[in-house]
């Protein structure tokens, strides 16, 4: 009788699995009303997939539907008795013992506990051990030491053993596994409905249990995808099976390909293509593409399976911009959302003394204020830190603020942040307070409302709540880095799902395509590191694990490949894609597709590539649409001649010359790289110091051939030793560039003392000048400047003569090549124009020989200034009228341009331009 008690298992191709599933039900029921029995499948996703199959089956009848569940959550109503203890709470327990014990002094003990309570939760998962008997777990552990005489062993089996009695202890309370057993206790003692069982491919002991003690009050129905039935609906679940399920045989690979091709004449893998991509950016792409086609044919069934979420994270982002949502199924790890990069952020300020990039990143957030108001205070706080040259400490930030002149948004902004800052501190705390002390942080900076406005945001505002409750008990104390390590588990292990999105294509993992059946699958990441997928026990062996009677690498894998067989030989096209390097690095196929692959060729002689994909990727490394060229197709020549600027500097004309764009982007755009704050004095630093100490000591002893050596000597060190002390007190490297100069102060001296030999006198240094450059329009842009120094001769007529000198720290070669090359060189002859009158000679003067060298530019000096006034002049002319500023920077100068981002020059179209 179909409602007699007892438990009777059934098979089906995977493929007709929902089918026979519904004609099972409506076989045994006998009724249009199935409301008084329970079926369990492997996840929500099938719930609807099989109501659907339900009606089918039924011919269209009015039917009173099931109650569809799986096993996890229909034990989840059923009320204990007892109190379930937290996760937290155990994972703390476990440390606590750790430490206590002074286990793996020096190694991150979150992470060792973490994999000690996998393994204690595993034991109890699969009934190795409940968690009341700690009896039963000891037996087992003398049973494996006698098995494996091995000391590694003996020191993780007694490590296991004194934690899980640091676990049970005299507490009161239940672990969740524990929980779940009593609960599939309680449903099979009060069994009082049929049950269904739909496609569960893997169950522990416990549930098997469970089955059987509910088959004792009521009739229990197993309904199984079965690989022989599955083999026989489908030639390709068939060929993967040869591939890859026949290794026990002593048949070889090449003997099965055979074989197996005398039975099917033509491939069942036509449907089925393999992709190794040169880079991620082409697996990404060639994923997209894939998944548009598949749309455009009507597909409304698609599964990306993501074995790399590098990856996936990157085809959902393309997807997103072509306007096709994904469902993402298996959710985003929470510490990879902008909530939690908040938490980071902040973390870092605190810990390393607000030191200023950390201050940045965290003005970066987008939970602070609007991003208007954000951006305002933002630029306006990193000019001030910039001026100050600030790198860290929070009273020292206080005191910058204080005595700056600055807005009161930009004020009260870093006020609360130091107050934040201060309230927060780093001693040591519990769990608990330190989550509540984060958790007040965010009132203090105003972005508590912000992240509840935002899903991620407000699942991580729960989920820190949660925890500071769950934990509110333990009184062990840590520091803010064991703290901030626990905190990173937590938000790693944490997941954060959009659940607002419907969609043809969802992002899954394997274990959730049990039970369904998709249109087009396509695998990402099928490489060698991401499958098989790794193991999740670091700290046991597979031979151990067999021997507590846990399920090993050999079972997973076994697993895992059903689950392939079934989800791509139910599929009509499939894609499995992986990237063939990564760097410079080879970076192999999975066995499975490398296996595959070989077992095809030799079958049928032909490969799996998808080649019209990779073909048609390779010609056309850019595609419209794609963010990576934003329509920039051609070299950019924008005209703009409202914006001409009405002054003139050196640079900017360096800057005309290297390249039209990029004067275009930096003068007239004024789109600049802001200055950052000198952690270190750097090169540039060191020449500046240095223009301002000659300054000084010029000022003070104009003709040096007066004084002897040992007082000029001592008088520019002195003034080299003050202006080095304006360096920042923090930067090691300052006395370093100063002992640097001073081994050259001899040699400087020396070449002065030669050049008032030859009749030059300094006349001025730093000099301001200016001069008016007239365009045909009628305007006038005038040219400004700085003259490093004016040295005065006056000749055999008494004439006077003027040289224009230019101090530098830089390589000499390339100073000598400048100097001999005046159509090349801009700044001397800029400086030329700017000069009055007009000097008799320019030159550069190298500061790191030895002896000091002047290098004097080649050719009339007036005559180059002419030519470089008309130069300009025609220059600027021109884009007055609104002539293009091609980018034609040769690679040089491309290489060190911050405007490339907005050039984009590497995504031209080939042959557009030149």
């Amino acid at each position: 009788m179909p409602n007699e008690p007892g438990l009777t298992t059934s098979v089906a191709p995977g493929s007709m699995l929902l089918r026979a599933a519904s004609e099972l039900i409506l076989a045994q029921q006998r009724s249009s009303n199935l409301s008084n029995c329970v079926v369990i499948v492997p996840n929500l996703f099938v719930v609807a997939p099989l109501q659907r199959a339900l009606r089918h089956a039924a011919g269209g009848a009015a039917l009173l539907l099931p109650n569809i569940t799986t096993l996890p959550l229909w034990a989840e109503s059923v009320v204990l008795p007892l109190s379930v203890v937290p996760a937290s709470r155990r994972l703390a327990w476990v440390h606590s013992a750790l430490r206590d014990g002074g286990w793996f002094p020096g190694l991150d003990l979150w992470q060792v506990a973490a994999e000690v309570l996998a393994l204690i939760d595993d034991c109890a998962r699969h009934g190795v051990a409940l968690p009341q008997d700690v009896n039963d777990f000891q037996r087992v552990i003398r049973q494996a030491l006698r098995a494996l005489d091995n000391h590694a062993f003996q020191f993780e089996a007694r490590l296991v053993h004194e934690l899980w009695r640091a676990l049970q202890g005299n507490r009161k309370e239940i672990d969740r596994h524990g929980a779940y057993h009593l609960r599939l206790a309680e449903l099979a003692a009060n069994a009082s409905v049929p049950l269904y069982v739909i496609g569960m491919m893997e169950a522990t002991s416990a549930e098997d249990e469970f089955l059987q003690r509910y088959a004792h009050r009521q009739p229990v129905h197993v309904l199984r995808a079965n690989a022989n039935e599955s083999a026989a609906q489908s030639p390709l679940f068939a060929l993967l099976q040869s591939a890859w399920c026949d290794l026990a045989s002593s048949i070889t690979l090449i003997a099965r390909a055979k074989q197996f091709a005398n039975q099917h004449k033509t491939s069942p893998a036509r449907s089925l293509h393999t992709f190794a991509a040169s880079s991620l950016e082409q697996e990404s792409r060639a994923v997209e593409l894939t998944v548009r086609h598949w749309l455009n044919q009507g597909k409304r069934a698609i599964a990306i399976i993501a074995q790399d979420r590098l990856t996936a994270r990157r085809v959902r982002a393309r997807l997103e911009r072509v306007q096709i949502l994904i469902a993402d199924e298996s959710g985003w790890t929470l510490s990879t959302t902008t909530a939690s990069s908040l938490v980071m952020r902040w973390l870092d300020l605190v810990s390393n003394d607000f030191y200023f990039r950390d201050l940045f990143d965290l003005l970066h957030s987008p939970f602070l204020l609007s991003e208007e108001v954000r951006q305002s205070v933002r630029n306006e706080l990193e000019k001030l830190l910039i001026e100050a040259n600030y790198i860290g400490g929070v009273q020292k930030l206080r005191a910058i603020v204080e005595r700056s002149q600055r807005s009161d948004g930009t004020a009260r902004l870093i006020d609360a942040f130091i107050s934040a800052g201060l309230q927060f501190g780093r001693k040591p705390r519990t769990l608990s307070r330190w989550l509540r002390a984060l958790i007040e942080t965010f009132h203090q900076l105003g972005a508590t409302s912000a992240l509840r406005n935002d899903a991620a945001g407000a699942d991580l505002l729960q989920l820190l709540q949660t925890l500071a409750i769950e934990l509110e008990n333990e009184r062990d104390v840590y520091s803010l880095n064991e703290w901030r390590r626990w905190l990173d588990r937590e938000l790693e292990n944490a997941s954060f799902r959009d659940t607002s999105i419907a969609s043809a294509v969802v992002l899954t993992h394997l274990g959730l395509t049990d039970g369904r059946r998709f249109e087009g699958v396509i695998l990402l990441g099928a490489d060698a590191d991401h499958l098989p997928s790794p193991s999740s026990h670091a700290l046991f062996n597979d031979a151990v694990l067999h021997q507590l009677g846990l399920p090993n690498a050999a079972a997973h894998r076994e697993l895992e490949l059903q689950r392939l067989m079934q989800v791509f030989a139910q599929a009509d096209a499939a894609l499995v894609t992986w990237q063939a390097a990564k760097g410079n690095e080879p970076n192999p196929a999975s066995p499975y597709w490398a296996r595959l692959i070989a077992f095809h060729r030799v079958a049928y002689g032909e490969d799996l590539a998808e080649t019209e994909l990779a073909q048609w990727l390779d010609n056309n490394p850019v595609i419209a649409g794609d963010d990576s060229d934003f329509g920039v197709r051609l070299m950019p020549r924008p005209s703009a001649p409202q914006l001409l600027p009405g002054s003139f500097s050196a640079s900017d004309y360096s800057s005309l010359i290297a390249c039209p764009y990029q004067f275009f982007v930096r003068r007239m755009l004024a789109i600049r790289e802001h200055d950052e704050v000198a952690e270190a004095m750097e090169k540039k630093d060191y020449g500046e110091l240095v223009h301002r100490i000659l300054a000084e000591f010029h000022g003070r002893y104009p003709v040096v051939s007066i004084y002897d050596d040992g007082k000029l000597v001592q008088s520019l060190r002195e003034i080299s030793e003050r202006i080095f002390r304006s360096a920042p007190d923090s930067d090691s490297l300052s006395r370093a560039w100063r002992l640097r100069w001073e081994r050259i102060i001899p040699a400087y001296l020396s070449w002065q003392r030669e050049r008032e030999h030859q009749g030059w006198r300094w006349q001025a240094s730093e000099v301001v000048a200016e001069s008016p450059l007239e365009l045909g329009s009628g305007s006038v842009v005038q040219l400004r400047g700085r003259l490093d120094r004016i040295d005065r001769r006056q000749d055999e007529l008494n004439h006077e003569n003027f040289s224009v000198l230019d101090y530098k720290t830089g390589n000499e070669r390339q100073l000598k090549n400048r100097a001999a090359d005046p159509d090349e060189d801009s700044q001397l002859p800029f400086y030329a124009m700017l000069a009055s009158p007009m000097p008799s000679e320019l030159a550069y003067v190298a500061l790191e020989s030895i002896p000091i060298m002047a290098h004097v530019m080649a050719g009339e000096v007036e005559e180059i200034a002419l030519d470089h006034r008309r130069r300009l002049q025609t220059t600027l002319n021109d884009i007055a009228l609104g002539k293009g500023l091609p980018a034609h920077g040769i690679d040089g100068v491309c290489a060190f341009c911050e405007a490339q981002g907005v050039c984009r020059k590497p995504y031209w179209e080939r042959g557009d331009e030149s």
